[in-house]
């Protein structure tokens, strides 16, 4: 009997140990595998909380879904917003890059978030053409870019400062004006991207470098800088894959890091022979100095500040001359074209010009505020073609939420100011070019050089990274299209039409230059005095 009891409580012992044993290894599994739910759940979870977007390829990311040989850059990504949203997460190469192509959402980033989105992508141009990120428009969010911001927008492009460098605009506006009289009075055709591309350059090299350091015994060849210049512009606006592909850019597969070394190699002598120069025959008298001269006394005060003195000087030169020259001739060619194809409107503003200035003088910088519709034909003109229809990208700098979507550190964001300029819940007829838009809103000049209160158009970007230039720009655009308008009649040479097509790419030229013929509409004495 006892031995059949101790048999039993063997059997016993045996069976619950081999219980718990069965039941420890269940509950860790069980464990386990709910760590192991949560966790999954998790990481949809977050994953589901990034932007939508089209699926990626694998190394390539988006990148076939963004060449097209027909379409700009602006018009792929508004496509692809119209089927993912506004708010769309794509990858170019290895790069998370988000889209934005609402005012809504936009105002997210440049309001709440603006810090978040203070930093710019660290690209190959601002490696090579941005003087190793020292250029300010390519410089990294921190204490160097806020010193060189306020910089500029102090001592360099401040309203005050902007009024110094008047008679050198007007000077350069004179000539181009010259010019055209002569073609008028030959009744020859005019290429005014030509002569706008060089009108706008000039201006902006006498108020950069000055006119006194260029010829044959300088030693410096004004032709040749501008040439760089443009090369310079040319290469900024390029995608390099070897920044989103980073195994393949010790390859430079398209030659562009090869090509910026050569053309930066070129530009950087010339500028620090023009620095040195305005270092020995430094003006006496304030109102005598360009920007260099102005440049060099800023980096002698803010010396802790900016330790390499010379870089920063040619750097600060060159971005304002590379972000210049080119956003405001092609904001008055389209201007003009835009006036051309609508010559009622252009008849308008031509009314104005003759009942508020009259006919024997021409218009001055201080009689724009009193040419409201001349303001809202430029404001228009910015609306729908921007300079530059995609901002210059921004990059995130800690994770924040926009729209309801987790954005990582990281992060590209580009916004599409092309199709926020055109949205049908912003603007009546949004693809038509009717300046009234502007007057009904009543949007001053002021409001589209930074965030505004209106905040419906920024064809200069806004926040942090605003283009501290776009008073200037607004300036030389107003002036020029002024009295390009009050001293000509615009037509289009009998055998030609116009074409407004857009350029394909990451500007906005046009595929064809503005070719025109143009007849003088002032008494012969107002040009012999004024030119």
């Amino acid at each position: 009997m006892m031995e059949n009891k101790r048999m039993m409580n063997s059997k016993f012992l045996k069976i619950s140990s081999s219980m718990n044993y069965n039941f420890t290894v269940g509950f860790a599994t069980v464990f386990l595998c709910a760590i192991i739910v949560v966790w999954l759940k998790k990481d949809r979870s977050d994953r589901h909380r990034l932007p939508p977007g089209p699926r990626a390829l694998p190394i390539l990311g988006h990148f076939h879904l963004l060449i097209d040989k027909e379409k700009p850059f602006h018009r792929i990504l508004d496509s692809l917003s119209k089927v993912y949203g506004p708010i769309m997460h794509l990858k170019f190469g290895s790069r998370p890059v988000l889209i934005i192509s609402s005012l809504e959402l936009a105002k997210k980033c440049f309001t709440v978030n603006d810090l978040s989105f203070a930093s710019r992508p660290r690209l190959t141009q601002g490696k090579h053409l941005g003087y190793n990120y020292m250029l300010v428009g390519w410089a990294p969010y921190g204490s160097y870019w806020r010193n060189v911001r306020k910089i500029c927008a102090l001592e360099l492009l401040s309203s005050k400062q902007i009024q110094t460098y008047r008679l050198k605009r007007m000077r350069q506006i004179r000539k181009t004006l010259n010019i055209l009289f002569q073609h008028a009075q030959m009744k020859t055709t005019v290429n005014m991207r030509t002569v706008l591309s060089q009108m706008t350059l000039n201006v902006l090299m006498s108020m950069i470098m000055g006119d006194r350091y260029f010829g044959e015994e300088e030693g410096l060849s004004y032709a040749e800088i501008a040439y760089l210049v443009e090369e310079s512009l040319v290469l900024h606006g390029i995608v390099n894959t070897g920044d989103y592909i980073p195994w393949l850019k010790w390859l430079d597969l398209q030659g562009y890091e090869r090509a910026m070394k050569k053309v930066q190699g070129k530009i950087n002598p010339y500028m620090q022979k023009i620095v040195e120069k305005h270092r020995e025959n430094a003006p006496e008298e304030k109102e005598d100095m360009d920007f260099i001269d102005v440049l060099i006394l800023q980096a002698e005060e803010n010396s802790e500040a900016i330790p390499d003195k010379d870089t920063f000087i040619k750097a600060t030169a060159l971005n304002i001359l590379s972000a210049g020259s080119d956003t405001s001739s092609l904001a008055l060619e389209w201007a003009l074209s835009l006036l051309i194809l609508h010559p009622n409107i252009m008849k308008m503003a031509q009314e104005e010009l003759d009942s508020k200035i009259g006919k024997n003088r021409l218009v001055e910088e201080s009689d724009i505020p009193k040419l409201k519709y001349l303001q809202a034909i430029v404001k228009e003109t910015l609306r729908l073609f921007p300079p530059t229809p995609l901002l210059v990208p921004h990059e995130s700098i800690k994770a924040c939420t926009i729209g309801g979507f987790h954005i990582p550190a990281g992060t590209v964001l580009i916004v599409n100011a092309w199709a926020i300029h055109r949205d049908s819940r912003i603007w009546n007829q949004p693809l038509e070019f009717i300046p009234e838009h502007l007057l009904k809103k009543n949007i001053e000049i002021e409001s589209i050089q930074s965030l505004g209160n209106e905040f419906e158009m920024f064809p200069f970007g806004v926040g942090r990274r605003g283009c501290p230039g776009s008073s200037l720009a607004t300036c030389l655009v107003h002036i020029t299209l002024a009295r390009l308008l009050q001293s000509f009649d615009w037509f289009l040479p009998d055998d030609k039409t116009l074409d407004t097509k857009e350029g394909v790419g990451m500007t906005m030229p046009k595929l064809v230059p503005l070719e025109v013929v143009i007849k003088a509409r002032l008494p012969s004495h107002v040009y012999s005095n004024s030119i």
